[in-house]
């Protein structure tokens, strides 16, 4: 199935009805006839239902949020948060681009499964004056097609009102809460990596310590520091970036003129970004400092850049993007003597469904899985995967082991006698983390299978 041409009824009002109109956030459009509506107050949803086929179609206008600026990070948000996270089997898709009058349109489907039929999920993800939408549609049959197009069709867009150019900064005093800090020195770190010095080919070189890898390029210094767990004190005042920005910079620098990243007043995925005239307490040298902090799952990776000024920072790191991709220099080679020993992980997640037609409970669909890597010096291996995913109550079941023999290089790890008899190929790296290391394996020819192995023996 291709993706339909939407975009351009998307993006060009020309062929509005003026009967029937609906308003919902930035957004009007005329609704389908003989639709069954359905609204909280982020979403208008309207859903179709043929009881003698058992086709089905859901439509849904979600209400804007906050656009990270970026397309393609505006449009993966989107895709992973309403289609990868209810819909298994997707396939992220390469997505259509259309502009016109200051909006910029991504549309994106893909095939999945449901109930033991073909469906099919659709996602237009529009982006501008700061602003992202998302139109979903999911169905199994294409009957419904002519209707969506014809929703599409009449649906307008409307800037956002009192919209303005977004500011990069904006002059914050510092928060005084600096009753608890964290550790930052320059002790090296035990972390059992034999190749601690990376040199990457855009000239950064890292090396990690005992509680920041350090990355350098020319006068610039960025610290990674280790994930810090977020505690409920530190939410207390509803300002976890101010505090770790005072327990982390200010014990160590003078600052001045502090700024921050202003994001809108209500922002989906925040950028939390401060940046100070400095200079460092230990030795008097003045600096630039940006700090930015990046929160998943109850921790926060902190990035502090050093820099000699705001030029030369803002030289380096033209955007908040750059100032991110700087996490993905916490990479290290193996060997095989940090390889040996046992690895293991494990996990889980589960969702509550409920009835697209009723919205009756209809159980809970649960995953778990636990993955273990013996690798020995004589270069054999062995491993052992296990778990189980579906409905809860009728799970399907895996055990699977392997044993063979592994070879290494710096970057990758080969191993035999896999799926089927098979030999694999996997990326592979160490990243440090506080007291120790994290192995990365990524298969080569199937990137979704990927573990982070922590070593236990």
């Amino acid at each position: 199935m291709k993706t339909p041409l939407l975009l351009f009824f998307v993006l060009c009002a020309t062929c509005l009805q003026a009967q029937n109109r609906e308003v919902f956030d930035i957004t009007s459009f005329s609704p389908p006839a003989g639709w069954s509506r359905e609204a909280n107050s982020s979403v208008v949803s309207f859903v179709k239902v043929n009881n003698k086929t058992g086709s089905w179609c859901r439509l849904s206008v979600y209400k804007s949020i906050g656009s990270s600026g970026d397309l393609t990070t505006d449009f993966d948000h989107e895709w992973n948060d309403l289609i990868v996270k209810n819909f298994e089997g997707t396939t992220k898709p390469v997505p259509d681009v259309t502009t016109e009058g200051g909006w910029t349109a991504q549309s994106g489907v893909s095939t999945f499964t449901w109930q033991g039929k073909e469906s099919y999920a659709l996602l237009n993800v529009i982006s501008g004056y700061g602003r992202t939408l998302s139109i979903s549609v999911t169905m199994n049959s294409q009957e419904y097609m002519k209707a969506i197009e014809s929703f599409l069709g009449t649906l307008e867009l409307s800037k956002p009102e009192g919209y303005q150019e977004p500011q990069q900064v904006q002059q914050v005093a510092p928060v005084v809460n600096n009753t608890a800090t964290i550790s930052v020195t320059d002790a090296p770190g035990k972390h059992g990596i034999t190749k601690s010095t990376t040199n990457f080919d855009d000239g950064w070189v890292a090396q990690p310590f005992a509680d920041y890898v350090k990355v350098t390029k020319g006068p610039i210094t960025v610290l990674l520091h280790y994930g810090i767990e977020v505690t409920d004190e530190m939410r207390s005042n509803n300002n976890v970036e101010g505090t770790l920005f005072d327990r982390v910079i200010l014990p160590r620098y003078t600052v001045s003129n502090i700024r921050k990243y202003a994001n809108e007043s209500y922002c989906y995925y925040c950028i939390y970004f401060f940046e100070a005239d400095a200079v460092e307490k230990a030795t008097g040298k003045k600096c630039h400092v940006g700090f930015r902090i990046i929160t998943n799952n109850g921790v926060s990776s902190c990035i502090e850049i050093i820099s000699p000024s705001a030029d030369a920072f803002n030289k380096e790191f033209t955007d908040q993007k750059k100032v991110e991709g700087m996490l993905n220099y916490n990479k290290f080679a193996i060997t095989q003597a940090d390889l040996i020993g046992t690895w293991e992980e494990s996990g889980g997640s589960y969702v509550n469904m409920y009835s697209t037609v009723t919205g009756a409970y209809a159980g809970m669909n649960a995953a778990s899985s636990a993955h273990t890597f013996v690798f020995n010096a004589d270069g054999t291996y062995s491993s052992h995967h296990r778990g189980g995913y579906g409905m809860v109550g009728s799970m399907n079941i895996y055990d699977q082991k392997y044993n063979g023999n592994y070879s290494f290089t710096n970057w990758d790890i080969t191993m035999t006698k896999r799926w089927d008899g098979k030999t694999e190929n996997f990326w592979a790296q160490f990243e440090a983390v506080r007291g120790g290391r994290i192995l990365y394996i990524n298969d080569k020819a199937a990137s979704a299978m990927r573990y982070s192995l922590a070593k236990t023996k």
